[in-house]
Formats: structure tokens, C-alpha cells, sequence
């Protein structure tokens, strides 16, 4: 793949699949602005809410796998244009939705075809792109899912305060559909050099792909850091990060969602620098132990230290970069394996990451109703502030998890001929 040559086409297709991921990340954490009236209107106590939020992530990470084979087997442009149209399908039937059954299809269709965006954005940027470009252009797609993020806190809170959370995901379902359309006329699956070429390769069965992927032991070790280091992230910045912020500073559910837009705007920096420190340094590994130690400093400082605002908002970005390891394991993703495997191995690293929403967000509710004394105010439960130092504790544990893995197990992966 090295005599890929950058192209005018090659870029407008990274940003239109950059532009799904982007979208899909605005539906994913969309109700951590909505917290209080999905628990108002659809009945919920904060477990229900975790688990409806969560569902999200129930078929997110499964899809991951079936998402990798599916691009290596069909083409990105059938499956990332189908994809986006279950995304707007089910954000519709989540706005629509009366009760607790119809929100969790919404959210367990929203994250089915969510599942499809980033897995195809970095199998296309491993056939339009030169190998060197990976890295950074997997932290530049991670970019545009954070803009997504920051879109999804304080403006969509905006939105949702004016119009109401329901007019908000129909409207979000509607700009599915126009980008469904958009991509399918757009993207195409290989430069026309190497149409020809790919056509006439028999195609690896995909017993036979999955089997090279799960074959090698570090495909399991750098999922176990990838895991670690974003499931952070899914826990504060994809739920409970803005209750716990109001909680403790005294500050609106808006303004804890501009606070959050911190955490995002961190990722935006983090992982395109982080990417291009591992392809021009040509190691993965000092990277991702930077990670590490960055999340676990922000993040003992943000549960367990009362700051002052303003160093409030740093952590939250240092937060945010810390989750930026994650972008880096798919540089050791794709260093490790060939083009043919690269969507099923970034599939199956993928819903490694993503595993921890579905584990952790209940997890977190689960931890709360515990602590909870049982108080009601506004037909709402009160958690007091040791209530979500404690539930959040799991934070830090981790990012110490992540730096074990990565200093005690973790191989550096970058190899010469990715130059």
C-alpha cells in the first residue's frame, strides 16, 4: 500500500466518512443533556436511565465485529450508507417513543449503525491514504468524533431546552437521512488503480479472517488498553460527568455541559498530535504511557479534589487527552495487520473500546442507588456528592489499569516498512 498517493477524492471521502462519525457521536451521547426530562417523561430512576443509555452501547459493540468483516467483504460505501439510515431510524423512534421499551429499540438501532462509522472512516483511510498518514488521520477522524461530542453537549442542550429533547432527535434523525444519501453517491470503495486488482482476488472467508485476527495474542492486549483508557470516557463524558459537575459546583445541567465540551475538545487535540507523535517518532508505545498517566492524574484530581473552576476545566481537557491512547491502538492495529484483515482487526479493537459504556454506565447507576439514602426532590432521586466520589471511583482504577498493561505487556509495533 505504500504507493498510495494523496488525492483531492481521497480527502473529500475521509471527510464525508469523518462526517458519519461525527454524527453518530452526537446521537450517542446525546442523553447525558437530557438526564431529567428522560427520567421525567419516560419514568426512570438512575439505574433505568444508565441501562437506557447503555443500550446503545448493547449493540454498538457487538456490531463492531460483524462491522469489520462486513467492510472487508461488501465495501465501505453499501455499509457506511446503510449504516447512517438505521442511525436516523432509530433516533426517530427514540424521540418519538413513550415509554422505556421504544427509547431502548431507538437507542439499540442507533448504536447498531453507529457501530459502522469509525471501523469504515479508517478502513477507507487505509485504502485511499499512504500507510504513514494513519495515525494521524485515525486522531483526525477522532477529531471530528469529538466536535461531534461538543456538539452534543452544550449546543444540543441548547437545542433541547428550545425545541424539547423529542423535536431535537426527530430533527437529528432527519439529517440522517440526507447524509445516508450523500455518502452512498460520494464513496467509492477502492482508488480506481486498484478496482481491477481487488475484483479479481478470491475472497478470504471470514473464518479465515477472524481466525488471523484472534490468532495473535496482541490483538488481545492492546484491546485490554484501548478498553481501559476510553471506558473513562464513556462513563463522565458519555453520562454522569454533568450530574456529578452540577452536584459539585453548584452550577447548572447547561453550564456542566459546556464544562464537558472540555473533555472533548481535549480528545480533538490529543489524538491527532498523539498520532503524529507515534508515526514521525515511529514508536506507539511512549504515547499510550502518556495516556495513561495523564488519565489518572485528571481524573483523581476531578473525582476526589475540590478545585477551583478554571483548573477544573484544565483536567477535563487533560482528561480528554489521556483518552487519546485509544487512538493510538489502531496505528498497533494496523502495524501489526494486513489490508485484507485491517477492517475485522479495527472492528474487533473497536468493541473493545466501546465495551466499557455498556459495562460501566449501569455500573455507575448500580454504584449510586447503593450509596443512595433514599431522598426525593422534584420526583427526582438526590445523590449526595460522596454518593458519585464513590460510584466514580472507577475512574483512576482504569487508567492504573491501562499503565500495567501497557508498561508490562504491551510490544512496541511500528515496523519499518510503515515508512
Amino acid at each position: 500500500m505504500q504507493d498510495i498517493k494523496l488525492s483531492k477524492y481521497a480527502i473529500i471521502i475521509f471527510g464525508l466518512a469523518a462526517s458519519f462519525y461525527l454524527y453518530e457521536f452526537i446521537l450517542q451521547i446525546s442523553p447525558s443533556v437530557m438526564t431529567h426530562s428522560l427520567m421525567r417523561d419516560l419514568k426512570l430512576n438512575s439505574l433505568g436511565l444508565g441501562l437506557l443509555s447503555s443500550f446503545y452501547y448493547y449493540t454498538y459493540t457487538p456490531c463492531q465485529l460483524i462491522a469489520g468483516i462486513a467492510i472487508d467483504r461488501f465495501g465501505p460505501r453499501l455499509v457506511l450508507s446503510l449504516a447512517v439510515l438505521v442511525c436516523a431510524i432509530g433516533a426517530v423512534f427514540f424521540g418519538t417513543a413513550q415509554d422505556f421499551f421504544l427509547a431502548g429499540l431507538g437507542r439499540l438501532l442507533i448504536g447498531a449503525g453507529s457501530a459502522f462509522a469509525f471501523v469504515g472512516t479508517l478502513v477507507l483511510i487505509t485504502r485511499w491514504f499512504p500507510a504513514t498518514y494513519f495515525a494521524f488521520l485515525v486522531g483526525l477522524a477522532q477529531f471530528m468524533g469529538s466536535m461531534g461530542a461538543i456538539i452534543g453537549a452544550a449546543p444540543l442542550a441548547k437545542v433541547v431546552d428550545i425545541f424539547s429533547w423529542r423535536s431535537s432527535l426527530i430533527g437529528l434523525g432527519s439529517m440522517g437521512f440526507f447524509l445516508g444519501l450523500l455518502l452512498w453517491s460520494v464513496i467509492r470503495n477502492w482508488p480506481k488503480r486498484q478496482m481491477a486488482e481487488k475484483l479479481s482476488q478470491k475472497k478470504a472467508s471470514i473464518r479465515h479472517n477472524l481466525g488471523r485476527v484472534f490468532a495473535k495474542t496482541s490483538t488481545w492486549i492492546v484491546g485490554a488498553y484501548a478498553f481501559l483508557v476510553w471506558a473513562p470516557i464513556t462513563i463522565f463524558a458519555g453520562l454522569w460527568g454533568i450530574p456529578f459537575l452540577a452536584k459539585a459546583y453548584g452550577i447548572t445541567s447547561t453550564q456542566a455541559g459546556a464544562a464537558i465540551s472540555m473533555v472533548w475538545l481535549g480528545v480533538a487535540i490529543g489524538c491527532p498530535i498523539l498520532g503524529w507523535w507515534s508515526d514521525v517518532s515511529r514508536r506507539r508505545k511512549p504515547a499510550m504511557l502518556t495516556c495513561a498517566l495523564f488519565g489518572i492524574v485528571a481524573t483523581v484530581l476531578l473525582i476526589f479534589v475540590p478545585l477551583p473552576l478554571p483548573l477544573c476545566y484544565l483536567c477535563l481537557g487533560l482528561f480528554g487527552v489521556a483518552a487519546a491512547g485509544q487512538s493510538v491502538s489502531f496505528g498497533v492495529v494496523r502495524d501489526l495487520n494486513s489490508v485484507e484483515v485491517v477492517g475485522t482487526a479495527i472492528g474487533f479493537n473497536n468493541m473493545a473500546i466501546v465495551a466499557g459504556g455498556a459495562l460501566f454506565q449501569p455500573l455507575v447507576g448500580w454504584l449510586l442507588d447503593i450509596q443512595w439514602q433514599g431522598d426525593i426532590i422534584d420526583n427526582l432521586p438526590y445523590y449526595s456528592l460522596a454518593n458519585y466520589r464513590y460510584a466514580l471511583s472507577v475512574l483512576p482504577l482504569c487508567y492504573i489499569l491501562a499503565l500495567v498493561i501497557q508498561i508490562s505487556l504491551l510490544k512496541e509495533s511500528y515496523k519499518v516498512e510503515n515508512s
